[in-house]
């Protein structure tokens, strides 16, 4: 029994061993250490589908009360694609603009080809106190696609009914 417990127990360790260096392998040849901390994804964002045709045209941010910060971009593409998911990474810069800290925001709406769209987005955030100047930028995008199922309303909506007794004739034929 103590010869089967030791081999139990030398086949688990062996088992754990080999997790912990596929996980060890498997973020050493995703990750990168960079200036804004370690990246476990390609660096290289999705953006090339459209290139510079999308871009941040402006942008302010503005803090408030209680860490509340707000901030109002307008995005503009120039794409003959409709893009959704807009990440812009704004940086904060001291006086000497040494990088202090930084804020990720996603922009969630779709903007369709040739157009210019505002955002306003307020969130509870803490921003370095020391931090004098920023700048922002789009860092990543999606190329929106149609969408996977569309809702159709009936007209006359939920309530209409052509019988007396409250049923439509879909739901008579199941009685």
């Amino acid at each position: 029994m103590d010869k089967k417990t030791n081999k139990l127990k030398f086949l688990a360790n062996i088992a754990v061993c080999a997790v912990l260096a596929g996980g060890i392998l498997m973020v050493t040849a995703n990750a990168s250490l960079t200036p804004d901390g370690l990246r476990f994804t390609d660096s290289a964002p999705s953006v090339a589908v459209a290139g510079d045709k999308v871009v941040l045209a402006d942008y302010r941010l503005a803090a408030g009360a209680g860490n509340q910060v707000m901030g109002e971009f307008f995005v503009r593409n120039s794409s003959e694609q409709e893009i959704k998911n807009i990440d812009v990474q704004c940086v904060y810069l001291d006086g000497a603009d040494k990088r202090l800290d930084r804020e990720q925001w996603l922009l969630g709406n779709r903007i369709p080809a040739g157009k210019t769209m505002r955002y306003v987005s307020k969130s509870r955030r803490y921003v370095h106190t020391g931090s004098e100047s920023y700048k922002c930028s789009i860092t990543d995008y999606e190329v929106a696609t149609a969408s996977f199922f569309v809702v159709h309303r009936a007209e006359g909506g939920h309530g209409a009914t052509d019988q007396a007794d409250g049923h439509g004739a879909a739901e008579s034929a199941q009685h």
